[in-house]
């Protein structure tokens, strides 16, 4: 079965479940390899302008027994599937330094850039801020992270760029319109460049949008445009392993896509 990057634990405090009941899960479905991929602490004091609950990451001191704990059921489960050590970044420009200091720190296989804040700390992922996501603005939002997402790819600190189109999580699916168009080829433009992958989320399947990120147009562009795909459940549960793979790879056929990437060696894995 396709392998699954994007994975979160009960390390996570808005997810659940020990990391031994994702590998049992991921087993159970037939992979040959997957990745926990945990939240990135804010760094350096920094941290989202609205006061929402302290679910967002784990500590910083937490780091070391995240590796270690995943390293330890990479041996202990390795005839039975491949386990990588990985971690999901947000792309903050005022911390981009610290970011980079702690990546180099630490021995993961794969980094997820991520966009989730916009402006001013605006947290438009976060649960605590739909009501507050109108007066923002939706396509504003969509746009802003976009245009993150785009100084990510080019900022030489990921290897996959995940849920592109994340901003329509917990709002309308944003509306086709030229300036979100642009925003997203540039995006689109700039993975092509750096040579990194783009994630094929399925976690907007499970979410009041209903559809994965990216979207099937922008999924076709990237095919077009030869960038590599990987696949991510976002799991914040053992059951969310693999969420509608299926499914999804149905999508990344229709959009061009023959073959999926392996983070480890580089290899195409056919869909």
């Amino acid at each position: 079965m396709i392998a699954d990057y994007h994975i979160h634990t009960g390390l996570c405090p808005h997810a659940e479940g020990e990391p031994r009941q994702y590998v049992e899960r991921a087993i159970g479905l037939g992979m040959a390899e997957m990745g926990f991929a945990e939240h990135l602490p804010f760094l350096a004091g920094w941290e989202p302008r609205h006061e929402l609950t302290d679910d967002w990451a784990m500590g910083l001191d937490e780091l070391d027994g995240y590796v270690s704990q995943v390293q330890t059921l990479a041996r202990e489960y390795a005839g039975e599937l491949r386990i990588l050590v990985g971690i999901e970044a947000d792309y903050i420009e005022e911390t981009l330094d610290e970011t980079a200091e702690v990546l180099a720190s630490y021995p993961f296989a794969y980094v997820i850039g991520s966009v989730h804040i916009v402006g001013e700390r605006f947290a438009f992922d976060h649960p605590e801020m739909r009501d507050h996501l109108p007066a923002y603005g939706f396509e504003r939002i969509l746009l802003e992270s976009l245009e993150l997402a785009e100084r990510a790819a080019a900022s030489g600190l990921f290897d996959v760029i995940g849920h592109l189109d994340h901003a329509k999580k917990l709002g309308p699916r944003p509306r086709e319109s030229a300036a979100v168009s642009a925003a997203a080829s540039a995006a689109l433009r700039a993975v092509a460049a750096a040579g990194i992958a783009l994630e094929l989320n399925t976690a907007g399947l499970r979410k009041p949008v209903g559809e994965a990120y990216p979207a099937p147009g922008l999924l076709a562009e990237a095919s077009a445009l030869g960038i590599p795909l990987t696949f991510g459940s976002d799991a914040h549960r053992p059951q969310e392993v693999g969420w509608a793979f299926d499914e999804a790879a149905v999508t990344a056929r229709e959009a061009g896509y023959a073959a999926t990437l392996r983070l480890v060696g580089g290899l195409a894995e056919p869909l």
